[in-house]
């Protein structure tokens, strides 16, 4: 086993279940993992354009439900969650491992917005929030 991949509790399980395959579907299940927050940050810009400011979020991947929006006076924060759930049946027994991932970006804005005046749209994997600046 390579230093990289060795983990004890992945001995430890192998020793339970009786079987190697446990520590091949952790290992899938990382590698799964991995690819749906592949990214360590948010990539967000925001400009203004003639009365209006704007911010773009680029969160590939995500599903709508997985963000939330807060305004807090002159900031808007952004947060994704991801959460992953695996249920693994051996010859032996079973296992259940449950992942969660949470990111927040926070983008200091040029003047705290109306709440009545934010317009928001996902689509493609891409979020944008606008909102006048008179």
């Amino acid at each position: 086993m390579s230093e990289k991949n060795h983990n004890p509790l992945y001995e430890l399980a192998e020793q339970f279940f009786g079987d190697s395959s446990f520590k091949q579907n952790v290992l899938e299940f990382e590698k799964v993992f991995q690819e749906q927050m592949n990214t360590a940050y948010m990539r967000v810009s925001s400009w203004e354009e003639d009365t209006r400011y704007f911010v773009k979020a680029e969160l590939p991947g995500l599903k709508k439900e997985q963000i939330k929006i807060e305004f807090h006076d002159l900031c808007l924060s952004l947060t994704v969650s991801h959460k992953e759930e695996l249920n693994l049946s051996h010859i032996n027994g079973s296992a259940y491992s449950q992942t969660r991932k949470q990111m927040t970006k926070t983008i200091l804005l040029p003047k705290a917005p109306k709440m009545d005046e934010v317009d928001a749209a996902f689509q493609n994997g891409c979020l944008l929030i606008s909102f006048p600046l008179s």
